[in-house]
């Protein structure tokens, strides 16, 4: 009689364990949407002329804006994907490439007023994606 409870209660610990793991998953799904979006919020920021880090024409303070300018949109990009990925995954369906393709479009558009961040964003997220997918294949 004893082995039965034994068995029943390692079952119960075992769901116990897998609700505690989905539950922090989703955790792991609305942490990485928030900061996103807070990064989303700060780009447009940023990138759209409404908050400028620096007013100087000091050449190494151009160049520090355009380096955080870059990182901002990069780090969305990856946090969105993160919290996407996550997503499809607890739901038990694959990351489409349609969906990264939006995040990676959605991401150059925070950037099109300034050719130099645009374009060192899109190296960026170039890097990233090749990255992605090389990881993935192992």
């Amino acid at each position: 009689m004893s082995k039965v409870k034994k068995d029943h209660l390692k079952s119960g610990t075992a769901n116990r364990k897998q609700k505690l793991k989905e539950k922090s998953a989703y955790r792991s799904v609305i942490l990485s949407a928030v900061i996103g979006g807070i990064l989303l919020i700060i780009s447009i920021l940023l990138n759209g002329g409404y908050l400028s880090l620096f007013a100087s024409e000091d050449l190494f303070l151009q160049t520090l804006d355009i380096t955080v300018k870059v990182l901002v949109i990069l780090f969305f990009f990856i946090f969105m994907t993160i919290s996407i990925g996550n997503y499809k995954e607890l739901t038990g369906k694959p990351l489409d490439l349609k969906l990264i393709v939006l995040i990676f479009i959605f991401s150059l558009i925070q950037a099109f007023r300034d050719s130099i961040v645009f374009s060192f964003s899109l190296i960026g997220l170039l890097l990233i994606m090749v990255y992605m997918f090389l990881v993935q294949e192992n």
